[in-house]
C-alpha cells in the first residue's frame, strides 16, 4: 500500500468516524478501483456498508478482506458484528470463536457471550464472562455476570416451579 492509499484510507475513516458514510464509501471505492488487494480498505468498505444499512453487501467486504488477509482480526469482529445484527448467530459465534483462536481480547469473549446469551447458551455465555474478567478485570464485566447469574437462576427458578 502507497502513501496516498494510506491517506485516502485514513480520510475515509475520518468520514466514518464522522457519520459521513457516503463520503467514506466513495473513498473507499476510489482506493480499491486502484489498487484491489487492500485488506484495510475492504474491510473498511464493509464498516460503511453496514452503517448505511447494507449489511449482505459489508460481508462480502470482509469476506473479500479475509481472503487477503485471513489474519485480519478487525474484518472478523466486523463480519462477527454483522453476522449478528442478521441473526445468524452460529455464523457470528464462528467468527467470534476465529478471533479468539486468533488472540483476540477481553471484549472478543465478551462478544462471544452476548451471542451465546441470544442463542440461549447461558452457561457457556458465563463461562466467556469468567475468562473475559481474568483476561482483563472490568466492572461492567463483573455486572454482565451478575445479570447472567440472575437470567440462570430465573430460568432455571421457572423450571423447577413447572416441574412441582
Amino acid at each position: 500500500m502507497n502513501t496516498k492509499e494510506k491517506v485516502l484510507i485514513h480520510r475515509g475513516m475520518d468520514k466514518v468516524k464522522r457519520m459521513e458514510y457516503e463520503e467514506a464509501l466513495e473513498i473507499f471505492d476510489r482506493v480499491l478501483a486502484a489498487n484491489s488487494q487492500i485488506p484495510e480498505a475492504w474491510n473498511n468498505k464493509g464498516v460503511a456498508l453496514f452503517r448505511l444499512g447494507r449489511a449482505e453487501e459489508a460481508i462480502i467486504c470482509y469476506d473479500r478482506s479475509l481472503a487477503m488477509d485471513p489474519e485480519n482480526l478487525d474484518a472478523l469482529r466486523n463480519k462477527g458484528v454483522v453476522l449478528r445484527s442478521l441473526g445468524n448467530l452460529e455464523e457470528a459465534l464462528q467468527a467470534y470463536d476465529s478471533v479468539l483462536q486468533k488472540g483476540g481480547d477481553a471484549v472478543d469473549m465478551e462478544s462471544a457471550a452476548a451471542v451465546l446469551i441470544a442463542m440461549g447458551r447461558l452457561e457457556e455465555a458465563l463461562s466467556c464472562l469468567y475468562q473475559a474478567i481474568q483476561t482483563a478485570p472490568q466492572e461492567r464485566f463483573e455486572e454482565e455476570i451478575e445479570v447472567l447469574k440472575g437470567m440462570i437462576l430465573q430460568r432455571d427458578g421457572l423450571v423447577s416451579q413447572g416441574k412441582e
